[in-house]
């Protein structure tokens, strides 16, 4: 019985490691680069914050973060924008409930300004604006708006 028992525990302590991989997902959903002219780029990061599963025939509620990076030609991360919203969705429809937009600068001779956000439908956004500085001068401005969008099966973009 003692072998019986033994041999029983093993193979539960098999099957719990390897299906743990199944359930084991990044929190990163999907990233998008878009190349600028002069070699600049925005990164896009769409970040699971909570998500229960889809369940197509009742409402599920999932936040979910999209975060646009602005990066240099060398890939220097500068400034970057984040909406964080929360969705409900099922039943083939998807509303936005909440949008909180967030913004910073990652190199000090950028600063971040006019902070925006809302919600509406199904979407999140947030907008900033990036503005360069030399010698306390501004030398460049870029404004960004990020869309979250949730779709009725709970597929984000």
């Amino acid at each position: 019985m003692k072998k019986f028992t033994t041999i029983c525990t093993i193979i539960s302590i098999i099957m719990v490691f390897s299906l743990q991989p199944a359930f084991a997902q990044s929190n990163v959903i999907t990233v998008n680069i878009e190349e600028l002219s002069d070699g600049s780029r925005f990164v896009t990061v769409i970040e699971d914050i909570s998500s229960p599963g889809i369940q197509p025939f009742s409402k599920e509620t999932a936040t979910k973060s999209k975060t646009v990076y602005y990066e240099n030609s060398a890939g220097k991360r500068l400034w970057y924008v984040t909406v964080t919203g929360t969705f409900l969705y099922g039943d083939g429809t998807a509303k936005c409930t909440a949008a909180t937009p967030t913004a910073a600068s990652l190199d000090s001779s950028w600063k971040v300004s006019n902070i925006t956000g809302g919600k509406s439908t199904n979407k999140a956004t947030a907008t900033a604006k990036g503005t360069r500085y030399d010698s306390g001068s501004a030398k460049e401005s870029i404004t960004k708006t990020v869309t979250l969008t949730c779709g009725p099966t709970g597929i984000f973009y």
